[in-house]
């Protein structure tokens, strides 16, 4: 359902977003990655996920056991 701005001098937010999504769509294509190039790029940001958010969290509790431990020394 289609709702009237309010302020007709107002642009349209969903013709501007869509320009924006055909132009990041165009870029994706003249980039023209290979699979081996596509398959090494999901590998390292899988990586760098998963030491964002698996490793990390493991390595601040652990720090943090070890500087309680040495408190109660």
């Amino acid at each position: 359902m289609a709702i009237s701005p309010i302020d007709s001098s107002t642009t349209d937010v969903t013709s501007t977003s869509e320009a924006q999504f055909n132009t990041a769509v165009e870029n994706s294509k003249s980039a023209e990655m290979t699979d081996d190039e596509l398959t090494e790029t999901l590998i390292t940001q899988a990586v760098t996920i998963g030491g964002q958010f698996i490793i990390m969290p493991k390595a601040q509790e652990i720090l943090n056991e070890a500087q309680s431990s040495e408190d109660e020394e």
